[in-house]
């Protein structure tokens, strides 16, 4: 399959020589080599691309990717800022809709130990409009394909079955204006080559195999802020229609989190078209380039049913459903009961600590081996760790790579790619540099990511402590939005084009690196300190909710995070005070009347993506809140 997805670039073989090679072929290596490439290619101030397919680009980027095909990935949920991205390189919504799921927002849901089952909360917002750009429930199997087909259109070379020898000599060469000579292996024909590259890109992930070479290592939380979770994942069938699920305000258009005092849990409905042979799939995806490339209106496209009879497809919708544990969690002596592996037995035990949990999860049927034999259950154990360098003489590493706390608020695609679209902007005048000013931009990288990781773990740490009661528990969310998305960059997400979106895209971190977020995480985190079971006190629940109010009242107060609150949050007004009889919000998805998938709303798409069926314009167009 190697030699298939090969066959697409324009040139055949290992390059002998490239400006760039990214070792690692998943999304933040594309993301990168994209971005690099696009901009590139821009006209003018008005980044809009030139329709060109560069044979011979300025700067010869190469991708190398040890596996034969984009394979299997957690991480399933986007957000706005890879949605811009997409647009302004300039994949657009159409193609997405019929390749991933919708996504409106995010909901999270907070049970405590209770003798009511009722007595839970909840926090619901908005994403983006339709009409702005796409947010998606992505398989990432599919993801990645698609942006390597994209990639390889560029001019981009993407090579699979490929292996990278990354020794002592890559990580700690002399560098200078002297070139990496890189050992790489083709597992097919086991012939060992070298490529000559001017700049390496480590986008190996949570492997960070540059890192592994070096005398230091990567660095897991320690002593008093040794917070790290461990998640447990599966996949589920809904047989039932979604009405019947026992929640309220329950729309599998949001990416849904379940919170508990132990972690929470993530509840994603997105399609997977597991099953279908490589080349059909290359094929319809290529046939949807064309149509994006054609700027083909959306109503132009076919439906994902009709792309399914086209091109032999096999897809079906499933629920990704998973828990990111607390490691500090005391475990019963024997749980065997509960499961057959240990994923499944911490699963279901803490399933079995909630009866509204354990109702819900009564409505979902669990897929056995989905992505091939033993897939039924999947473990990945202390999520946090970061790399002490990302740099070094001639590479840079990027994405998760450079470190990764947890999935809480899909950081591993969304904040982390402010990595790989930092050192796309910083490549060209890399290439350029004599080594002073190389020293100089690898210092700059380094600086820019030193405390990145540090601020997106408070954050994370933050929002767990909170869950420890469902009275405190929204207001993690409710600090997230008002500083992450209030700021005047995310509220100007807008104007940005492929010249200036690095000022968003660079500096978005869920707020978590903005002042007045990390005061009010460090008061509330020191107030709320203690292990997952260890109950809350009134006088720390009643202390907790008085520095909330202050800290919000504040953080409006100084002007600098604006919103439509009321038309982006059930339960809450402008002002953001807790209005509990308010449900409505703006309406940015509905169902389809025909297949009940949801649909993002546009008036220029009257047709559902997914069956094909026309609705009236009034059910295609977006209906703002007005308070």
């Amino acid at each position: 399959m190697a030699a298939h997805l090969n066959s697409f670039n324009a040139i055949e073989g290992l390059p002998k020589q490239s400006d760039v090679v990214v070792v690692g072929g998943g999304i933040h290596a594309l993301i990168y080599a994209i971005h690099a490439r696009t901009i590139e290619m821009k006209e003018g101030n008005t980044g809009m691309l030139i329709v060109i397919h560069p044979l011979e680009p300025a700067t010869n980027f190469t991708v190398l990717e040890k596996s034969d095909t984009p394979g299997y990935k957690i991480g399933e949920s986007t957000l706005t800022v890879f949605g811009l991205w997409s647009k302004l390189i300039g994949i657009d919504s159409p193609m997405l809709w019929r390749l991933f799921g919708p996504k409106d927002g995010l909901a999270f849901y907070y049970f405590g130990h209770t003798d009511d089952p009722e007595k839970y909360t909840n926090f619901v917002a908005n994403g983006p409009p339709g009409d702005f750009v796409p947010t998606l429930q992505i398989e990432r199997k599919v993801s990645e394909l698609m942006l390597t087909l994209f990639a390889q259109r560029l001019g981009i070379t993407v090579l699979h079955g490929m292996v990278a020898i990354i020794d002592n000599e890559t990580v700690h060469q002399e560098g200078g204006d002297k070139d990496t000579s890189l050992k790489v292996l083709d597992k097919e024909s086991m012939v060992q080559e070298i490529i000559d590259t001017r700049l390496l890109i480590d986008a190996t992930g949570r492997f960070h195999r540059f890192i592994s070479k070096g005398k230091q290592r990567v660095q897991r939380p320690e002593g008093a802020e040794g917070f790290n979770t461990s998640a447990f994942w599966a996949y589920f069938d809904c047989p039932v229609d979604e009405k019947e699920i026992p929640l309220r305000e329950y729309e599998s258009v949001n990416t849904n989190h379940i919170c508990v005092p132990e972690g929470w849990a993530w509840v994603i409905r997105l399609p997977t078209w597991e099953g279908t042979p490589l080349p059909n799939l290359t094929k319809m995806i290529n046939y949807l380039l064309d149509l994006n490339a054609a700027k083909t209106p959306p109503d132009a496209y076919p439906s994902t049913a009709e792309l399914v009879s086209m091109f032999d497809l096999k897809f079906r919708w499933v629920v990704s459903i998973g828990f990111a544990l607390r490691s500090d969690v005391v475990y019963p002596s024997n749980i065997s009961e509960y499961g057959s592996c240990e994923a499944a037995q911490k699963f279901s035990w803490v399933v079995s600590r909630y009866p509204k949990v354990c109702d819900f999860m009564k409505k979902f049927t669990l897929i056995k081996d989905l992505y091939g034999p033993g897939t039924t259950w999947y473990t990945r154990k202390n999520l946090a760790f970061r790399s002490p360098q990302v740099s070094g003489p001639n590479w840079m590493a990027i994405g998760d790579a450079v470190g990764f706390t947890n999935p809480l608020y899909s950081p591993g695609i969304n904040a982390n790619m402010a990595t790989s679209i930092f050192v796309a902007e910083q490549t060209k005048e890399y290439l350029k540099a004599g080594d002073t000013r190389k020293d100089e931009l690898l210092a700059k990288y380094e600086n820019f990511c030193k405390d990145r990781v540090p601020n997106l773990q408070r954050m994370n740490v933050f929002n767990y402590k909170l869950m420890r009661s469902p009275l405190l528990g929204p207001i993690g969310p409710l600090f997230q939005y008002l500083i992450g998305t209030g700021n005047a960059r995310f509220q100007g997400a807008s104007k940005y084009t492929l010249d200036n979106c690095a000022e968003l895209l660079t500096t978005w971190d869920w707020g978590a690196n903005e002042p007045e977020y990390i005061h009010i995480a460090d008061i509330i985190c020191e107030i709320l300190e203690g292990a997952a079971d260890t109950p809350l006190s009134p006088a720390q629940l009643f202390l907790v909710e008085i520095v909330s109010q202050w800290g919000i009242k504040n953080t409006m107060a100084t002007g600098k995070y604006k919103g439509r609150w009321s038309g982006l949050f059930r339960y809450y007004n402008d002002d953001l005070v807790f209005c509990k009889h308010k449900i409505d919000r703006d309406v940015l998805a509905r169902r389809c009347d025909s297949c009940g998938e949801w649909r993002m709303l546009r008036p220029d798409a009257l047709k559902c993506p997914f069956c094909g069926t026309e609705h009236n314009i009034k059910k295609c167009t977006k209906v703002l809140y007005s308070s």
